[in-house]
């Protein structure tokens, strides 16, 4: 089983994601990045784009609209101003 790290995505009127993920693929500012369990820290802007997240072995894909995120070894935080699924 893959290693997973809590993952929650935050909009201005909800939490849109509170869970455990295996991987996330995020658009940034500077291109695609693909977070796993102790990535090293980052903070980076978000581009309005596609987010996948990985868990239990299947994709899940989000429309994100921008925002900020937060990578620590076991934790990521999104912010964005929207989310909905896909």
């Amino acid at each position: 089983m893959a290693s997973e790290f809590a993952v929650e995505i935050v909009t201005p009127d909800n939490t849109f994601y509170k869970e455990n993920a295996e991987m996330i693929i995020v658009r940034t500012t500077e291109g695609d990045r693909g977070i796993l369990k102790n990535h090293r820290p980052l903070v980076t802007g978000i581009a309005t784009g596609t987010l996948r997240i990985k868990k239990d072995g299947k994709f899940r894909e989000a429309e994100i609209s921008g925002g900020f995120m937060n990578v620590e070894k076991e934790k990521i935080v999104i912010v964005t101003e929207s989310a909905k699924w896909l």
